[in-house]
């Protein structure tokens, strides 16, 4: 609290003149005029006047103070309250000084406030792409019924592990079981034909047999061979492997067939259940080795100028904690796209543990050669306050806020056009706690100095 002291001369006097009217008033008589302070003095507290009072209102009444150098307590107070007045000393107490960010020793560690020095350095060029996971597409496979039948049961469920020629659902099918007769029959005319042309061959070495029927005979076995082979060829198309072929019988069940797993990997589609019934056109299972995905990225035409096959970029997913890959573009579209102005691109990214998970949206810096720049400061030592871009610079014991110009920038770094020059100490960790600070004071942001 301000203290204010005034002169006690002028109250004093005043306190005599009103002594002296009340006792002029109860009677009092005296004949010198310098007697009348004495007399008055004397005069008994039933005069009929409240004295105390009178001071107090003498009090509240005062508009200025003085400076006699005396402390007068809670009278001292009602008079700064009541007064509009300025104390003796010339100075204005209505606004004390200009407005200073002050932060303790404490808070500053707390904060982590770092320096650097600005000075030159290079610049890689990033053009920020936004992307989505997806799947590897040559390392992916769809699992199509190579026949019509109805689902009778399935051993897998998304997300299930396999590995190439695993069992992972079994339908019963009619044309299969078709398919299969047709073998077993075609099997049976190939295995008597080749009994019968084996004996036509011995009749006729021996010249027991006509050249006419052996021919016949050898017409035939051709024939059966034939059919043999091209029912064996129908089942390998429906899916059996040559060691299911060449052990079926006709004491088999014809109607079962057995979808297997193509390539090793993760079920990560599965569109049918148990009783459905399903054709041969439909993929109801696809199985993707995710040991390798793609991103995908949308390019603007603005961009494709900085946008390459063959440069490197770095891809973050700031939302999750994963580790940022680096990995570079392997092909961007010749073509772009009328509705959306863009250009797909997509690179390969190496997922030994599964992190990049297909769909997930992601951000990749496309880095082009770097480029060198005079005066180069950490990113986050640069802050926007009140419509400016600003840099804390360190004088003595305060801070104070720089105006600066950007250049070109990075994940790290970012180029100073003007606003510091080469060997200026500056801010480089903390710089957001000082903004915050001046902007929860209400300080002017060029005020903001720190202790």
């Amino acid at each position: 609290m301000k203290r204010v002291t005034f002169n006690l001369v002028p109250v004093i006097a005043l306190l005599a003149l009103i002594l002296l009217v009340s006792f002029s008033a109860t009677g009092c008589q005296d004949a010198h005029a310098e007697d009348v302070h004495e007399e008055s003095s004397g005069c008994s507290a039933g005069d009929g006047h409240d004295h105390g009072a009178e001071e107090e209102v003498v009090e509240e009444s005062s508009g200025c103070s003085a400076g006699d150098g005396h402390d007068h307590g809670a009278e001292e107070e009602v008079v700064e309250e009541s007064s509009g007045c300025s104390t003796d000393d010339g100075h204005d107490h209505g606004a004390e000084e200009e407005a200073v960010l002050v932060l303790s020793q404490r808070n500053l560690e707390a904060a982590g406030i770092e320096l650097a020095v600005a000075g030159p350095g290079s610049i890689d060029q990033q053009t920020q792409l936004l992307g989505e996971i997806s799947l590897n597409n040559d390392r992916m496979s769809h699992v199509v019924p190579p026949v019509a039948g109805i689902v009778e049961e399935i051993r897998v469920q998304i997300g299930d592990q396999v590995q190439a020629g695993d069992v992972l659902a079994v339908l019963s099918s009619r044309d299969l079981a078709e398919a299969r007769t047709e073998y077993l029959r075609a099997r049976g005319r190939r295995n008597l034909s080749s009994t019968v042309y084996s004996n036509q061959q011995e009749l006729y070495d021996n010249n027991f047999l006509s050249e006419q029927d052996y021919q016949i005979s050898r017409q035939e076995h051709t024939e059966a061979n034939i059919e043999f082979q091209a029912a064996r060829q129908t089942l390998s198309n429906l899916g059996l492997s040559d060691s299911e072929i060449n052990s079926l019988s006709s004491g088999g069940l014809l109607t079962r067939q057995e979808l297997r797993a193509p390539i090793s990997g993760t079920v990560v589609h599965l569109d049918f259940a148990p009783g459905e019934i399903v054709g041969d056109d439909v993929t109801v299972l696809t199985v993707a080795d995710l040991s390798s995905v793609w991103v995908e990225f949308d390019v603007l035409q603005t961009d494709l100028g900085s946008v390459q096959a063959g440069q490197s970029i770095t891809v973050f997913a700031s939302e999750f904690d994963i580790p940022e890959a680096t990995t570079s573009l392997e092909f961007v579209s010749p073509v772009i796209d009328r509705s959306t102005r863009t250009a797909r691109a997509r690179a390969e990214l190496p997922n030994p543990r599964g992190h990049w998970m297909p769909g997930l949206f992601v951000t990749a810096h496309v880095i082009s050669p770097r480029s060198e720049a005079a005066v180069v400061v950490h990113k986050e030592s640069v802050q926007s306050l009140d419509g400016e871009i600003i840099v804390f610079v360190p004088q003595g014991d305060a801070f104070e806020t720089v105006p600066v110009v950007l250049g070109s920038s990075n994940r790290t770094h970012v180029e100073i056009e003007s606003g510091l020059r080469q060997g200026d100490r500056y801010v480089s960790k903390g710089a957001f706690a000082l903004k915050a600070e001046i902007v929860t004071s209400g300080l002017d942001s060029h005020a903001g100095h720190g202790h």
